[in-house]
């Protein structure tokens, strides 16, 4: 059968809708014959909906004052005529995107008509409007007039003294067969205005064999200030434009399977939105609307390809930017009927934070025992520090590391320098972090080691850098062989920043199987008096810091301080310092060549305090350190101005040269 129209012109749809709906709809209405009737609910929204406090009726009766609004009050709520209604749904939820059948008889009347049974049937499931009353009438034949008549669907909570409106249909053979049934609550106190009457539009009626179906959404209704249950005006409503008469067997286009991919996007991401779009007379058009934001942006339309068979798939730009964005698919089929999908919503963000090995570090109990993959650089390769099992180190940019742990060893082995992806658990062994049952990728090789933070010997002492790789500076002290499979080298700080005896000393700890005393300028750099910069794995020994050194090229000279010109000079940061809540003066000196040099600390009164500094250099340098407010016991000074005073002889010309600067170290009032 071919489509029937019964009004003048053919519906003119828009090409997409600017918003979805967000309340019930009634979609579909039969009104003969009598056994087959029906209408059809959809929840278009995408949210579920309980129905429990919703009512249907077709009981106005507007000569003897007889209106559905009227329910609060308990009388004059409806005609009490035996074929008319006003019920109440049962308790039953319809979830967002789907569709009810109200058999508007019984249901073995709509089985009889269709051979399928409804989700709902008038006389057999519908509840009376009010317990203890009869409000759904007696007659066999309760039905919808075939010629004029009303259909309201509203919302009452059971105890205000006003309904909302959910939707309004009226049909007619003319206007003056439907305006008998038209409402204006106007005038009626605790309501907004309808629209008048005169102004409200009407559905056509049908003969067997056709339907009343809606084309697509409520078209030009308006959207606020009316009684609506979400603020519409429903007697405002086009209904000769949004209503068609068809062919009974003539559906609507079917959306599902709405995947959007990425689910989580980034705002760099493109994201590509699928559905499955049928409809059994064919397919005119399918349009996604997004909005982005949801809350504030313009709806852009996009449209849909088909990509195969009942695939329809576009593509939503990236947004560049963070927040809520809300789409929905509107389908029209080649009658020219429209489906729109519930509005779905996505978030889009900023991409988190790549996982980093600090990041692992800091929250260690929600990584434990998990398979990560990471990526960073060997800085003590497998093989080295032990040649019984696997025990390798590496650290990326974060500053931050992990000992890769595993029983045997590697073929071939993880060298110094190689960037690598690895996959393992992370775990914890004894006090020490490390991933295990891992797997490795080589990226690159001969990569520095990322971040190597430089601390002094008070700083690993505090233990707080275990199991990092870092560079430190001293002076080394002593150094003992043969110490239980490798040596110990003692070496002393030389920064000025320790504030104890027990700070100004570490240990480097050079196994045997390194090999790396037999690198004839790493071993002459380790010899007592050597000044050196070293890098290692900073780890503990009996509670106090201790330095794993794996290479010759970790042990360096130490470079101290900058090119000078020969002068002596002392300069002191110009301001006071509280040495008793942790903070330090900056102090700068500079030197000629040849020089012993001096630098200490006096009161006022010309007490000695403090030696910050005290040797012999060749070159002309400038030096800066810092000056932790302590005595040469390290007890803290009380507050006070001092004196920092420093003095340069000229080994070759005798020449004693002298400067100074005041210091203020100061004490907050509380």
């Amino acid at each position: 059968m071919k489509r029937q129209i019964f009004q003048t012109a053919l519906i003119l749809l828009m090409p997409y809708i600017l918003q979805a709906t967000d309340h019930l709809l009634i979609s579909e209405i039969v009104l003969q014959p009598s056994a087959g009737e029906y209408v059809l609910i959809t929840n278009p929204s995408s949210s579920d909906i309980n129905l429990g406090n919703y009512y249907l009726t077709d009981a106005t009766d507007i000569a003897n004052g007889k209106y559905y609004y009227n329910l609060p009050s308990g009388v004059d709520y409806w005609s009490s005529s035996p074929t008319d209604f006003i019920a109440r749904f049962p308790d039953t939820t319809l979830t967002g995107g789907a569709s009810l059948i109200l058999s508007m008889a019984r249901n073995s009347d709509y089985e009889i008509t269709y051979g399928t049974r409804p989700d709902l049937a008038l006389k057999d499931n519908m509840l009376n409007a009010v317990d203890g009353q009869t409000t759904i009438g007696g007659s066999p034949n309760v039905k919808l007039d075939n010629t004029a008549e009303s259909l309201i669907l509203f919302y009452w909570d059971g105890t205000s003294a006003t309904v909302k409106d959910v939707e309004y249909l009226v049909w007619g053979t003319d206007s003056g067969t439907a305006s008998n049934y038209m409402i204006d609550k106007s005038a009626v106190a605790g309501y907004l205005a309808d629209t008048p009457v005169a102004s409200q539009s009407f559905m056509a009626t049908h003969l067997d064999g056709s339907k009343l179906i809606r084309n697509g959404d409520e078209g030009t209704e308006t959207t606020t200030g009316g009684n609506g249950i979400t603020g519409h005006d429903e007697t405002s409503e086009n209904l000769a434009t949004t209503w068609s008469v068809v062919d009974l067997t003539i559906d609507k286009p079917e959306i599902a399977n709405i995947i959007i991919t990425p689910d989580d996007p980034e705002i760099s991401e493109d994201m590509i939105v699928t559905a499955e779009v049928t409809d059994a007379s064919g397919i005119s058009s399918v349009v996604l609307t997004y909005t982005f934001p949801s809350d504030t942006g313009t709806p852009t339309d996009l449209v849909m390809t088909n990509t195969s068979g009942d695939v329809w798939t576009a593509t939503i730009p990236a947004t560049g930017t963070e927040g809520e964005l809300g789409y929905f698919i509107t389908a029209i089929n080649t009658s020219g009927l429209s489906e729109t999908s519930p509005v779905k919503g996505v978030d889009v963000a900023d991409p988190p934070p790549p996982v980093t090995i600090q990041t692992i570090w800091e929250d260690f109990n929600s990584y434990n025992d998990q398979v990560m993959t990471l990526t960073g650089v060997i800085a003590i390769g497998s093989g080295i520090t032990r040649t019984d099992r696997t025990e390798a180190y590496f650290q990326d940019y974060s500053g931050y590391g992990l000992v890769l742990s595993a029983s045997g060893t590697l073929s071939p082995a993880l060298i110094n320098g190689d960037s690598i992806s690895i996959t393992g658990m992370i775990s914890e062994y004894n006090g020490t972090k490390q991933i295990q049952d891992f797997s490795t990728t080589i990226i690159a090789t001969g990569r520095p080691v990322p971040n190597v933070t430089k601390i002094s010997t008070a700083d690993l002492n505090s233990l707080a850098f275990e199991d990092r790789f870092v560079e430190i500076n001293g002076v080394v002290s002593t150094v003992a062989y043969d110490i239980g499979g490798g040596t110990n080298a003692v070496i002393e700080d030389i920064t000025g920043e320790i504030v104890s005896e027990k700070d100004k000393q570490v240990t480097l700890r050079i196994w045997d199987s390194t090999f790396l005393l037999s690198d004839s300028v790493a071993n002459s750099l380790l010899q007592p008096g050597s000044y050196v910069t070293v890098r290692g794995l900073a780890g503990q020994y009996n509670s106090e810091g201790q330095l794993v050194v794996a290479y010759a090229s970790d042990v360096q000279p130490y470079q101290e301080g900058e090119p000078g010109d020969g002068g002596t000079v002392l300069n002191v940061a110009p301001y006071p310092f509280d040495p008793l809540r942790g903070e330090k003066i900056q102090y700068t000196f500079s030197f000629p060549a040849n020089s012993h040099i001096v630098v200490r600390v006096f009161d006022l009164s010309g007490r000695f305090i403090t030696t910050l500094f005290d040797g012999y250099r060749t070159p002309a340098l400038e030096i800066t350190n810092y000056w932790k407010g302590r005595t040469e016991t390290y007890k803290l000074v009380p507050p006070g101005t001092y004196i920092m005073h420093l003095e340069t002889i000229n080994r070759i010309s005798g020449e004693t040269l002298r400067d100074i600067a005041p210091v203020v170290v100061a004490s907050r009032i509380n």
